[in-house]
């Protein structure tokens, strides 16, 4: 399966502040346990000009991220205001900086929240198998299971079967 991952990422602060967002596009391939992420174009730009993005929300395209659990709450309400709600992104609880990599520059951050949108459509590919877990446990669990860089305590709380070990390119 192959697919075009738009996915952006704003530090908190600089969320709180109007500084700068990073957005990009990544070239996501995925056979069966096996990630891809190729042809990553990244730009970065203000956070005012993000309201760029509810155009491409408005057209079915919904641009994907990774967050913290932590910082969620302050996101949501910082987007809201700047004209994105809630339902128009698809988010992970993972930090991006660390997760499964650690990303060095933009082009990094891109490349973790485009791998961390595959693993997720590879636990929900096998949601009925694996016993209908939360994501997120079974997204750290199964990328600490492979060896890649996962939060010990979420993926410590699940408790199911892991389909496969991923491998990510």
């Amino acid at each position: 399966m192959r697919w075009e991952a738009l996915a952006f990422y704003i530090e908190p602060r600089e969320l709180l502040f109007c500084g700068k967002a990073v957005v990009g596009v990544a070239d996501v391939d995925m056979d069966d346990c096996a990630i891809a992420v190729s042809s990553i174009k990244h730009a970065v730009i203000s956070v005012e000009d993000l309201h760029g993005l509810t155009d491409l929300i408005r057209q079915g395209i919904k641009p994907l991220t990774a967050y913290p659990s932590h910082y969620m709450a302050l996101v949501t309400h910082l987007l809201g205001r700047v004209g994105i709600p809630r339902y128009a992104f698809k988010v992970v609880n993972a930090d991006p900086h660390i997760t499964p990599f650690k990303a060095v520059g933009a082009e990094g951050i891109i490349r973790n929240i485009a791998y961390l949108h595959g693993v997720l459509n590879i636990v929900a590919r096998n949601w009925v198998r694996m016993g209908r877990p939360k994501a997120s446990y079974a997204i750290h669990a199964m990328l600490r299971a492979s060896g890649y860089n996962a939060d010990r305590d979420l993926a410590n709380r699940y408790r199911g079967s892991i389909p496969c070990r991923v491998k990510l390119y």
